[in-house]
């Protein structure tokens, strides 16, 4: 175990809505998830050792490699996956630092987390972005929580898997709604006629589907489904682990809910509205 931190250079590129940061250093951070009347332990890959409720977003260029260094806060050892591409197998310990080279990716979005237990079940799980150079760029990080199975985890108990998948917390950048307008990262605020990115990856254990009232938004990444690659379409449908990079047109002007489709996935611990629904706010 390295008994001092080595602390690589931040680079932040700030756009005009101040969301796209280049960044080569992550720290694994443990805290709290308050919702409703639940009170969760969770992990989070931060930007600073200081805890955020929400995983950065890593950015890098396509076709490039990205040295990443990452400082594990935690007292349990995790591993770095990127889905379907990347797996770095050797677990970075507690209280260590690991810095290794993410190989180069082509343009799009992918899901970067932790696959350990600790780090599926307690959130360890984030968008990277590669390749993406439009001014205004905006990121959706999906994901359903059951407290029980969280609580089972974060306790060192045993976790079964065999017991029914019930969540109870739909969250958007670990927001749910109505907090989701007070995301900088993820409500769309524009100006008409600009255009922007949509990267959203399902970091959740079921797929999703999310409706856009006011706008068809086009495909230009996809991790999983492919062919749908140049659609055209109002309804995005995301498979677990799936990265989805979308283009948004702002041609109208006013304010629209985009929302999971999945009636439940709506509420908060039951109650509606709640869950993933966020807003696109056009103005003159």
């Amino acid at each position: 175990m390295r008994n001092h931190i080595h602390l690589s250079i931040i680079i932040c590129v700030i756009s005009l809505n101040m969301n796209v940061c280049a960044q080569d250093t992550l720290w694994i951070n443990s805290g709290e998830w308050y919702q409703s009347q639940d009170t969760m332990s969770v992990l989070r890959f931060n930007e600073t050792a200081v805890f955020d409720t929400s995983n950065v977003a890593l950015s890098t260029f396509a076709d490039s490699s990205l040295p990443l260094t990452v400082i594990n806060t935690d007292t349990e050892p995790h591993n770095f996956v990127i889905d379907g591409f990347v797996s770095f197998g050797v677990g970075i310990l507690p209280n260590d630092t690991t810095t290794f080279e993410v190989p180069p990716l082509s343009m799009g979005t992918y899901r970067y987390f932790s696959s350990d237990q600790a780090g599926l079940y307690l959130g360890l799980s984030g968008v990277l972005k590669v390749g993406l150079n439009m001014p205004n760029q905006f990121h959706w990080n999906l994901a359903d929580c059951m407290p029980e199975r969280m609580d089972s985890i974060s306790s060192g108990g045993e976790l079964l898997d065999e017991e029914p998948y019930i969540p109870r917390y739909f969250s958007i950048n670990s927001f749910t709604y109505p907090h989701t307008a007070l995301d900088t990262n993820g409500y769309v605020a524009l100006s008409l006629g600009d255009s922007c990115t949509i990267s959203i990856v399902n970091s959740g254990f079921m797929d999703h589907v999310l409706h856009f009232h006011g706008f068809h938004v086009e495909y230009l990444s996809t991790t999983i489904q492919t062919s749908r690659i140049g659609w055209i379409k109002d309804t995005i449908p995301l498979k677990q682990g799936e990265g989805v990079t979308l283009l948004l047109i702002a041609n109208q002007e006013g304010i629209y809910p985009v929302h999971n489709h999945n009636l439940i996935a709506v509420t908060n611990s039951g109650f509606y509205p709640g869950g993933m629904i966020t807003l696109i706010n056009i103005t003159p």
